[in-house]
């Protein structure tokens, strides 16, 4: 019952930037490499995120098992505070820093500009890269599994049939393959928090 679900939200999750990559390249072979370093940074910011959130997620767990599930929530509610806050200032760092940053790590000319516009879109919103697990391990501590599987299985379809329409359609290139992201990982976001709210009915003052 724990294996499956969170086997195939990992799979998921890796086969969602090898989509992008693979749909890209079939446009523009730069605006592949491009993306491919805003994604290095990007991904610095989401190991972090999966640091703060593991902790929170170790302290919820044992307040669970000695029964005392507010104290687990309040655990969360701090947790969610204290991504949030970092996510916006991360947000705001990529947004308006994204060509000091590219420069400062000598990025190639060809390349700079692609990645300048990926970093600014998917960047400025990474404060849903900070949320979005910290919602799902809530919801797995409390034994629901399933729910942040279907929410990642969700994100993939729509990026998958976004970055067609964006790419192949409107040809906006490495800003649909952005958009394409963040459009699906909000519909991430809105699955696990309506779950976390559905199945787990929990409060602080319960203790």
């Amino acid at each position: 019952q724990l294996f499956v679900p969170i086997s195939l939200e990992l799979l998921c999750f890796m086969l969602a930037g090898m989509i992008d990559t693979m749909m890209l390249s079939a446009v523009n072979n730069d605006a592949v490499g491009a993306v491919g370093t805003a994604n290095t940074y990007i991904g610095m910011f989401i190991i972090m995120f999966s640091v703060i959130t593991s902790g929170m997620t170790a302290v919820m767990t044992q307040y669970i098992g000695a029964g005392r599930e507010g104290v687990a929530h309040r655990a969360r509610q701090i947790g969610l505070a204290f991504n949030l806050a970092i996510g916006l200032i991360l947000a705001c760092v990529l947004f308006f820093g994204a060509e000091v940053i590219l420069e400062t790590m000598g990025i190639a000319p060809l390349l700079k500009e692609y990645a300048k516009t990926y970093l600014q879109i998917v960047g400025g919103a990474c404060v849903l890269n900070a949320m979005i697990p910290l919602f799902s391990n809530y919801l797995r501590a409390f034994g629901h599994t399933k729910a942040p599987m279907v929410g990642t299985i969700a994100a993939n379809i729509v990026n998958l049939v976004l970055n067609a329409v964006f790419l192949f359609g409107f040809k906006w290139g490495v800003a649909g393959v952005a958009w394409a992201t963040v459009i699906s990982r909000v519909v991430n976001l809105s699955i696990v928090v309506i779950a976390s709210k559905k199945y787990v009915q929990v409060k602080e003052s319960e203790e």
